[in-house]
């Protein structure tokens, strides 16, 4: 703290004036210091679709826990700065949480961002929660931003939290932990899933591109012969459940990707061509294929037509992983066919797997196939993710 001469004579301070009044210099919930990404930062980056135009690339992001890594030169206006990285798990230099995503800053461009970290807000983030830490610790690491996690019922308001894998939190041990590890303390925890209010009434966005690209790829290809089941064009919904469905109320399906439920619903699944199968709505066949309730079917020899199988699914194909699908026939000799991709089509505007099958006989047929299994209209934005449980909201203490 500078001390000016006193320029007054006859001073009782010996020479020795005011102070310098400069004393605070910001509010300790969000200091005004500078930090960069330390060169020892070893976060996984990633691509964040949203972020500033030309430059999505995270080095650090929201809501991560991290510690101080002493002081080293940024290049960008040439100064020494305090260097901050993802905390490691168990770190004893936590001071705060990342506010918002930092991204890469690139030698000689004006881009990237510079960190905020908070240390005294209340925070809420996602719960990851199972029978075991370490699969919820691989939950919480997939969502990529800052999170919770731990055995399913532990965390509960009061507990204090530390620094856990990959930047996230996780409950203190005593055993383990002293008052240095302590990040923060929980106030409050919601495992009260949604719907949440209005958010699952919201229907589709009107997005005539989107629209015009699912049906583009949704037309499947004639297999010949007499064409489509129902003797309706295929790619205009010649499905007989479909036009019943639409004689009564859609449900609340929510803000696609937004309040849908989306991400917490992806899945792969096995469907298969049983009539009965749990994924299975509707399961028909082109002339040339018998096709059995058991799920086998015969395919024969025809000059005009190849065989083809439509079988329609219960739940939304992921438009987001069209390409990874594989398929494979079960010949009655117990061999095993794999069908090659020109032989699949994915009918996403109608939610159906088409096969296009070679003349033969088989006891059935597997498809396997990214699908949104049992969506949640109405969940938040910041809970739709694989794993997640609810949220916990913590006070930090830093």
């Amino acid at each position: 703290m500078a001390l000016f001469p006193n320029q007054h004579l006859g001073s009782s301070h010996d020479g020795i004036g005011k102070t310098h009044t400069n004393l605070v210099v910001s509010d300790g919930d969000a200091s005004s210091e500078v930090f960069v990404v330390s060169r020892e930062n070893d976060s996984e980056k990633f691509i964040y679709e949203y972020g500033p135009e030309g430059n999505q690339v995270v080095d650090i992001a929201k809501g991560k826990i991290v510690e101080a890594n002493g002081v080293e030169h940024d290049r960008t206006d040439g100064y020494d700065h305090t260097a901050i990285r993802v905390a490691p798990e168990d770190s004893e230099r936590v001071i705060g949480i990342n506010h918002q995503n930092v991204y890469e800053t690139r030698r000689d461009a004006m881009e990237g961002s510079r960190a905020t970290v908070i240390t005294r807000n209340v925070v809420e983030v996602p719960l990851f929660e199972a029978s075991s830490e370490d699969t919820a610790k691989q939950a919480a690491a997939a969502m990529k931003f800052g999170a919770a996690y731990g055995v399913s019922g532990d965390f509960e308001p009061g507990k204090y939290v530390v620094a856990g894998a990959n930047g996230n939190f996780k409950l203190l041990d005593n055993e383990k932990h002293d008052f240095r590890h302590v990040v923060g303390q929980i106030q409050g925890v919601t495992r009260d899933l949604p719907p949440q209010g209005f958010l699952q009434y919201f229907m589709d966005i009107d997005n005539k591109d989107y629209e015009n690209f699912i049906k583009g790829i949704s037309a499947a290809p004639t297999p010949g012969g007499k064409g489509y089941p129902y003797g309706a064009p295929y790619s205009n919904k010649g499905w007989k459940k479909d036009f019943e469905k639409l004689l009564g109320a859609e449900g609340a399906k929510g803000i696609p990707f937004l309040t849908d439920g989306f991400f917490r619903a992806e899945e792969r699944i096995d469907v298969t061509s049983k009539a009965d199968d749990e994924h299975v709505e509707a399961v028909v066949a082109n002339e040339v294929v018998e096709l059995n309730e058991d799920g086998s079917f015969k395919v024969n020899d025809s000059k005009e037509a190849e065989g083809a199988i439509f079988i329609k699914l219960k739940h939304k194909l992921n438009p987001r992983r069209l390409n990874e699908l594989k398929a494979t026939l079960t010949t009655n000799d117990d061999e095993t066919v794999s069908l090659s991709n020109r032989d699949i089509h994915l009918d996403v505007e109608n939610n159906t797997v088409v096969l296009y099958v070679p003349a033969g006989e088989y006891s059935g047929a597997v498809t396997t196939v990214e699908a949104i299994v049992n969506p949640v209209a109405g969940i938040p934005t910041e809970w739709d993710y694989k794993g997640s449980t609810g949220a916990v909201r913590i006070l930090l203490q830093k």
